[in-house]
């Protein structure tokens, strides 16, 4: 057996993130993950501009593209556009991004072993016993970072949400002549979601997101999806790559217990809006080893991080959730009323420098839409009716 402080299962962003930090700490860890790395991610590799506040200096070298404008359509028709005087996002290669952060981590001292799957995580006494490969690790804590069908959240935290949606992607060949700082989003025909492109420099990622419980119709969107995108190769299947998207259905996972803490996609903390879940991971990351690192006593430190989650993310994963309960699944209305003033789009962008939250873009559109948006829609974003709207805690 070997001994370590603290066991992290899941080399990606979040994982990546908390075995970083814990390491410049002075606690030893070990980073685990199934995968060799550079390995490829179901994701659509988009950075929103606040997450570069919080990963290490020399990234740089890793965008593939820099937006500032977006194109929005209505089933591959009536479309709109949005332009911006400062970046909305950057873009990356899952591969790449992840392979750099889990070598930071490696960088400042943590111990980084992949391709070593994880089959049992169990608690004995006051460590856990993580057996992997027939080899097993002790330690004083584990961190579950293995995404939305994590292991460690299935042993230790049984009763858990399902994921709200699942997504498909694929990077497929640029077309030549496109706009390198454009992405497109289409709604209308994906309950529950969107689709997109994204550029990435000689390439494009192309996905959509739905529903799970309309799982059965994702590989058709995608067809009818990329069939709409003029000049982009129409053969996606061959590198395409599935996963659940790990948001939460209405109330927040249990992410944290004496000695075990779930970050990122383990602990359901993607953006039910967007499915984008890069941010929320390198934060809780961040949070689980700065509760691990200010306090020795197990259930102090969990009641640390769950309290950073319930100030910082989850307040924001709500209000993300408010939104695309209704703009999700009343596209078409939306498109339209949108595509009549789409600079109200410029308050997301704040959201995405971070200047905004979720919950002051959710006063927003209370506030643009009032009486014309309806009592009903009111009720269903879950604020008060326009008399009452003093009365929204700010």
């Amino acid at each position: 057996m070997t001994r370590w402080d603290v066991t992290v299962v899941g080399a990606g962003p979040a994982g990546s993130t908390a075995a970083r930090e814990l390491a410049r700490g002075g606690a030893r860890v070990c980073l685990l993950d199934r995968a060799r790395f550079p390995r490829p991610k179901a994701c659509g590799g988009a950075l929103s501009p606040r997450v570069l506040r919080h990963i290490p200096p020399g990234f740089e070298s890793l965008l593939r593209a820099e937006v500032r404008r977006a194109v929005f359509t209505f089933r591959s028709g009536r479309p709109f556009e949005l332009t911006s005087t400062v970046p909305m996002s950057y873009m990356v290669c899952r591969d790449e991004f992840d392979a750099w952060l889990r070598d930071q981590a490696e960088g400042v001292g943590a111990c980084v072993r992949d391709g070593l799957a994880v089959s049992a995580v169990e608690r004995r006494g006051s460590e856990f016993l993580v057996r992997v490969n027939g080899e097993t690790l002790r330690s004083d804590w584990v961190i579950g970072a293995d995404g939305a069908s994590s292991v460690v959240a299935a042993q230790l935290f049984p009763r858990r949400p399902p994921a709200r949606a699942i997504a498909v992607e694929a990077e497929v060949a640029w077309p030549a002549g496109q706009a390198a700082d454009t992405v497109l989003v289409d709604v209308g025909r994906y309950p529950g979601g969107y689709g997109w492109a994204f550029p990435k420099g000689d390439r494009v990622n192309v996905g959509v997101m739905l529903d799970f419980a309309h799982g059965r119709e994702l590989r058709g969107a995608m067809d009818a999806f990329v069939h709409g995108l003029p000049g982009v190769p129409v053969e996606w299947r061959g590198c395409s790559l599935t996963a659940p998207v790990s948001a939460p259905a209405r109330e927040p996972a249990p992410c944290a217990a004496a000695g075990a803490l779930l970050v990122g996609d383990a602990a359901r903390l993607t953006d039910p809006f967007l499915g984008e879940g890069i941010y929320p991971a390198i934060r809780s990351g961040a949070f689980a080893a700065s509760a691990l690192l200010a306090s020795r006593d197990p259930a102090e430190a969990a009641e640390r991080y769950e309290r950073s989650v319930a100030a910082a993310i989850w307040p924001e994963i709500a209000a993300a959730a408010r939104l695309a309960a209704v703009l999700h699944r009343m596209p078409r209305w939306w498109h339209r009323i949108l595509a009549r003033m789409p600079n109200a789009l410029l308050e997301y962008v704040a959201l995405l420098t971070g200047e905004e939250s979720y919950t002051g873009l959710l006063r927003h559109v209370v506030d643009r839409l009032g009486v014309a948006g309806g009592d009903w829609l009111l009720h269903r974003l879950r604020v008060p009716l326009p008399g009452q709207r003093r009365s929204v805690v700010r």
